[in-house]
Protein backbone atom coordinates (compact mmCIF):
# COMPACT_ATOMS: atom_id res chain seq x y z
CA UNK A 1 0.00 0.00 0.00
CA UNK A 2 1.19 3.67 -0.55
CA UNK A 3 -0.27 7.13 -0.11
CA UNK A 4 1.61 10.40 -1.13
CA UNK A 5 0.97 13.90 0.18
CA UNK A 6 2.97 17.09 -0.56
CA UNK A 7 2.91 19.87 2.63
CA UNK A 8 3.12 23.66 2.90
CA UNK A 9 7.16 23.80 2.42
CA UNK A 10 7.41 21.56 -1.05
CA UNK A 11 8.23 18.12 1.12
CA UNK A 12 6.40 14.77 -0.58
CA UNK A 13 5.58 12.67 1.94
CA UNK A 14 5.63 9.02 1.32
CA UNK A 15 3.64 6.74 3.35
CA UNK A 16 4.53 2.79 2.37
CA UNK A 17 3.52 -0.85 4.02
CA UNK A 18 4.82 -3.87 3.79
CA UNK A 19 1.84 -6.63 4.06
CA UNK A 20 4.70 -9.31 4.08
CA UNK A 21 5.01 -10.83 7.57
CA UNK A 22 8.59 -12.45 6.59
CA UNK A 23 10.05 -10.87 3.84
CA UNK A 24 11.70 -7.54 3.19
CA UNK A 25 10.25 -5.43 0.23
CA UNK A 26 12.56 -3.55 -2.08
CA UNK A 27 11.24 -0.64 -3.58
CA UNK A 28 12.46 1.55 -6.11
CA UNK A 29 10.05 4.54 -7.31
CA UNK A 30 10.36 7.25 -10.42
CA UNK A 31 10.25 10.67 -8.66
CA UNK A 32 9.35 12.96 -11.81
CA UNK A 33 8.21 16.82 -11.10
CA UNK A 34 10.11 18.07 -8.53
CA UNK A 35 13.22 17.84 -7.59
CA UNK A 36 13.71 16.65 -4.68
CA UNK A 37 17.30 16.66 -2.89
CA UNK A 38 17.33 14.78 0.41
CA UNK A 39 15.37 11.37 1.41
CA UNK A 40 14.72 10.38 4.93
CA UNK A 41 12.53 7.96 6.32
CA UNK A 42 11.56 6.13 9.65
CA UNK A 43 9.75 2.94 9.87
CA UNK A 44 7.60 1.32 12.52
CA UNK A 45 7.55 -2.54 12.91
CA UNK A 46 8.05 -5.04 15.32
CA UNK A 47 8.87 -8.44 16.72
CA UNK A 48 5.54 -9.92 15.73
CA UNK A 49 2.53 -8.59 14.05
CA UNK A 50 0.19 -8.38 16.73
CA UNK A 51 3.12 -6.61 19.03
CA UNK A 52 1.80 -3.91 21.20
CA UNK A 53 3.00 -1.15 23.71
CA UNK A 54 2.06 -2.27 27.63
CA UNK A 55 2.70 -0.68 30.88
CA UNK A 56 5.27 -3.70 31.04
CA UNK A 57 6.63 -3.17 27.52
CA UNK A 58 6.52 0.49 26.64
CA UNK A 59 9.04 0.58 23.76
CA UNK A 60 7.79 -2.72 22.04
CA UNK A 61 6.99 -1.06 18.94
CA UNK A 62 8.82 2.07 18.43
CA UNK A 63 9.60 4.44 15.42
CA UNK A 64 13.38 3.86 13.49
CA UNK A 65 15.40 5.26 10.97
CA UNK A 66 14.59 3.38 7.80
CA UNK A 67 17.31 4.42 5.25
CA UNK A 68 16.06 5.91 1.89
CA UNK A 69 18.89 6.92 -1.28
CA UNK A 70 17.62 9.52 -3.94
CA UNK A 71 19.77 9.67 -6.64
CA UNK A 72 19.28 11.27 -9.95
CA UNK A 73 15.54 11.00 -9.71
CA UNK A 74 14.91 7.40 -8.43
CA UNK A 75 14.17 6.52 -4.79
CA UNK A 76 15.53 3.09 -3.11
CA UNK A 77 14.30 1.68 0.32
CA UNK A 78 14.43 -1.50 1.76
CA UNK A 79 11.03 -2.42 3.90
CA UNK A 80 10.96 -4.41 6.89
CA UNK A 81 8.52 -7.26 6.94
CA UNK A 82 5.45 -6.80 8.21
CA UNK A 83 6.22 -2.36 8.48
CA UNK A 84 5.03 1.04 8.40
CA UNK A 85 7.01 3.66 6.64
CA UNK A 86 7.05 7.16 5.84
CA UNK A 87 9.54 8.26 3.61
CA UNK A 88 10.15 12.59 3.02
CA UNK A 89 11.67 13.64 0.34
CA UNK A 90 12.76 17.59 0.58
CA UNK A 91 13.73 20.32 -1.93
Amino acid sequence: DAIAARDANGRLLLSLTNLDPARAASIELAIAGAPFRSATGETLTAARVDSINTFVAPHAVTPQPLRATLDAGRLRVDLPPKSVNVITLSP
